[in-house]
């Protein structure tokens, strides 16, 4: 009867060796190095800043869109493009003005660029305006202009950083936005109250294209069924007037670079029970455009999806992993829920935030569950100092360890093979080694009986 159940227990142990060590040999793992590269890549000169209607913006699309193919995903339906139209800001001939002229047009002072001045990214319906005392309001940290027909605001940020580049936002309120230092507001502010006026001009205008989200999958048995969805937006914000580039490397080169990544890692797992749709949103600077253009175009199918949003992987200051959920979520959404007894199970340090602040936010307007995985560090993001020389392999890990096991979860039905194959066939092979030690000790106590 032992010795029965002992074959019954070897085979079991084989089958279990068989299919997890399998599994061992056949799924590339996901390699945070290779995280790491891509970033460098993608925030490197050679993209220059990726603002969403620019070539660099275009060619950045088509980096990840051959990273998805060679990664063997297939088109999200027809294409790996899905094209949607935006305004975005162009450079024009000319240089950056801030001066003080007299009445007859002589220019009395000439303002530096990029120390005393810079515009901040955030509209230009106008990009030229004249203005003296009348047209002018002053306060302690801004100088608001209304001339009738443009709006424009001189802004002091704080501790006089002309570094920060705000979102591109085309409906802002003022028509130009121009950040100054302390001393240069209180200059234009004496010389405006002696009767001078202010020329400023920014060349850049605002005009359309159309641009690309870049859309692929990974076909599960259940095609009809709604997807699983792995997102990150691509852009950022291009360059300033003297060419000082905003790479973007925590935002979010890293979180392109991570879904990348994670595609060649799922692919290899075998067939999910559901699509696995990949997505790189574009225009999210914009005002999250390109991830609302995704969900206005697929929302019938996408109602019962799971969407897990990557922004900001990388971080290497001391940030917990946050959960970014709706403003309207809770700790006691299940779906929250879910990750947060996974972070707890793996001993991740996280913690929750509840803000519409990335591409989640449009798939929780039209109530489909939704989170970004985010290292809520924002000491660097938005200036020139967002480099991939700050990027740590250690935090791009600690999101992979949760997020592979809730993606896994929804799109292999938790099978635990997927989970612990690594320690599954190290376990059955010791277990089997251990049954046949005991056959050969039974066979010996029987052969000796005899």
């Amino acid at each position: 009867m032992f010795k029965k159940f002992l074959y019954y227990c070897t085979t079991l142990f084989l089958i279990v060796f068989y299919f997890s060590f399998n599994l061992f040999i056949n799924i590339k793992p996901f390699e945070s190095y290779n995280v790491l590269k891509t970033i460098e890549t993608l925030s490197s000169d050679k993209y220059k800043g990726r603002l969403a209607g620019t070539l660099e913006n275009t060619e950045a699309a088509a980096f990840v869109k051959e990273q998805f193919q060679k990664n063997n995903l297939v088109p999200f339906y027809d294409n790996y493009y899905q094209f949607f139209n935006v305004k975005y800001p162009m450079k024009v001939e000319g240089m950056p003005i801030l001066r003080v002229i007299t009445t007859k047009g002589d220019v009395l002072k000439e303002y530096s660029y990029g120390t005393d001045y810079k515009e901040d990214l955030l509209n230009f319906n106008e990009n030229k305006v004249v203005f003296s005392k009348n047209e002018s309001f002053f306060k302690d940290d801004f100088i608001k202009v209304d001339n009738g027909s443009t709006n424009v605001v001189f802004y002091v940020p704080e501790g006089d950083n002309l570094s920060f580049r705000s979102s591109f936002m085309h409906d802002a309120p003022m028509d130009m936005y121009i950040i100054i230092t302390s001393s240069t507001k209180k200059d234009l502010e004496r010389y405006i109250g002696l009767g001078y006026m202010v020329e400023c001009f920014i060349p850049l205008e605002v005009k359309q294209a159309s641009i690309p989200n870049v859309v692929a999958k990974i076909e599960g048995k259940k095609p009809n069924y709604s997807p699983i969805v792995l997102g990150a937006h691509f852009d950022h914000l291009g360059n300033d007037l003297n060419g000082s580039l905003y790479g973007g490397a925590l935002d979010n080169a890293s979180g392109i670079a991570f879904i990348i990544e994670m595609s060649k890692y799922l692919n290899s797992l075998g067939v999910p029970e559901k699509d696995i749709t990949f997505v790189g949103f574009n225009a999210e600077e914009f005002g999250l455009l390109g991830s609302a253009e995704f969900v206005k175009k697929y929302k019938p199918i996408l109602t019962e999806s799971k969407v897990f949003n990557f922004d900001m992987i990388g971080t290497n200051n001391s940030a917990p992993l946050c959960i970014l959920a709706g403003q309207k979520d809770s700790v006691n959404d299940p779906f929250v829920k879910s990750i947060a007894n996974t972070c707890t199970k793996t001993k991740t340090h996280f913690n929750y935030l509840f803000e519409d602040s990335s591409d989640h936010a449009s798939f929780r307007n039209e109530n489909i569950n939704a989170i970004t995985f985010i290292d809520n560090d924002t000491t660097r993001i938005h200036t020139p100092n967002d480099k991939a020389t700050f990027i740590s392999t250690k935090s791009i890990d600690r999101c992979f360890n949760v997020a592979s096991k809730e993606v896994i979860k929804y799109a292999f039905s938790n099978n635990p093979l997927y989970l612990y194959y690594k320690q599954l066939a190290i376990a059955s092979a010791v277990l089997i080694i251990i049954c046949f030690l005991i056959f050969s000790k039974v066979n010996r106590k029987k052969n000796n009986s005899l």
